[in-house]
């Protein structure tokens, strides 16, 4: 049986980013994350390796717990959090464990990609790059195939890099 602790430290980072990616503020981003863990915790005897493993289980979760926040927020008739992001001047987590600012250029310019990218378009890049899953299981998510997949990525990439290419004229 895996433990609670083990599963909280190797993944924190990880469901952190991908939750953030989703929503771009980082007080939500905290909290939704902490709904994850708690649910986590809640459910964590219940846990079946022979279903999956255990990064596939929690981006599950985390992915259910962006979803639900979404619902929550439109229901209250919120201003969504993905069409007014946070000003650039709150923190990052880096995969390291320390904490980075929107004062790194890095940062700063991957902030400024993501603000302009849709919600489905930061879903499809944190699946590939903060949640490391390979276009095959992407697809198999998405009810595409790979080489669809693929392609999405090839156009989401070149959009990233002609918006990146925009920012930096002004």
């Amino acid at each position: 049986m895996v433990e609670f602790q083990n599963i909280y430290s190797q993944y924190y980072r990880k469901i952190y980013n991908y939750v953030y990616m989703q929503l771009l503020h980082r007080e939500i981003a905290e909290d939704v994350t902490s709904d994850v863990f708690f649910a986590v915790w809640k459910n964590l005897e219940n846990f079946d390796p022979e279903r999956g493993n255990i990064s596939s289980w929690l981006f599950a979760i985390a992915h259910n717990a962006v979803k639900d926040y979404r619902k929550k927020a439109y229901f209250r008739h919120e201003t969504s959090v993905w069409e007014t992001p946070e000003t650039p001047s709150q923190d990052f987590l880096r995969q390291d464990g320390e904490e980075g600012t929107l004062k790194n250029p890095t940062n700063r310019r991957a902030y400024r990609i993501l603000k302009k990218l849709t919600q489905d378009e930061r879903h499809l890049l944190s699946l590939r790059y903060e949640l490391d899953m390979t276009h095959e299981k992407i697809a198999h998510i998405l009810g595409m195939n790979a080489s669809a997949v693929r392609q999405k990525y090839s156009r989401l990439l070149a959009k990233c890099r002609k918006i990146d290419e925009q920012q930096e004229i002004f």
